[in-house]
């Protein structure tokens, strides 16, 4: 009887991330949408709705941390348990990171109105598409995806230093267009770190299935670049 209820447990648990998920992805949704429309409603609406992510996280911690201690799980339960309380964390940060847009955006309404940057509109998709992915990933234990996942990160930082440049470029031409050049910078960083987290997720992942872990390649002289299409990975 005990096996069961530990099954349906470590089910319950992953439900709750795709849950968590969920919302996130809605977030990063909404929070651009809201930047383009200049919404402040909808603003608001991710700033208030980031208390559900929160509660979400304490359950799976709590759940996990009750399965590890009651259970003593082995093998690919413990590491399903230990991944899924470090997943948690990572869609909880990227939570925080659209509050912070959300904030950002509120910031911009009442300043001149100006287009926002197609470079940070494509920031936005791709960070988007990578939370799709690294979800989709956890769900079917997929480790190219997390990989693929690892590697757009890239494209994100370099997206993140062309808005930088574009925006320093700008506000040197204009200096009335400081405070809003500022508040997009900003805004561009909180979407690289979501990108950043999608890539922890990813991380998370590939340890799951494998047993093997990525993070700091430059202390696993060993180890090549898990990048698809780039050196072939021993994973």
């Amino acid at each position: 009887m005990a096996i069961p209820e530990f099954h349906r447990q470590m089910d319950q648990v992953k439900i709750d991330l795709l849950k968590m998920g969920g919302l996130v992805e809605e977030a990063i949704d909404d929070v651009m949408r809201s930047l383009l429309s200049k919404d402040a409603d909808l603003a608001r609406k991710i700033i208030n709705g980031d208390r559900r992510i929160d509660a979400l996280e304490n359950e799976i911690e709590e759940r996990c941390l009750k399965l590890l201690a009651t259970r003593q799980p082995v093998a690919v339960d413990l590491r399903f348990l230990t991944s899924a309380i470090k997943i948690s964390h990572y869609l909880e940060r990227m939570g925080d990171q659209c509050v912070n847009v959300a904030e950002r955006s509120l910031d911009l309404i009442p300043l001149d109105p100006m287009e926002c940057p197609e470079t940070l509109v494509e920031m936005g998709q791709v960070a988007q598409e990578m939370t799709r992915n690294c979800l989709e990933g956890f769900v079917h234990l997929d480790v190219p995806a997390a990989q693929e996942v690892c590697c757009r990160d890239e494209d994100l930082d370099n997206l993140n230093r062309q808005l930088l440049e574009e925006m320093i470029t700008w506000m040197m031409d204009e200096r009335r267009l400081i405070k809003r050049g500022v508040e997009l910078i900003l805004a561009g960083r909180h979407l690289e770190r979501i990108g950043d987290e999608a890539t922890n997720i990813s991380e998370q992942v590939i340890y799951l299935v494998k047993g093997k872990v990525i993070r700091h390649p430059d202390l696993q002289p060993n180890r090549t670049n898990p990048c698809l299409g780039r050196e072939a990975a021993n994973f």
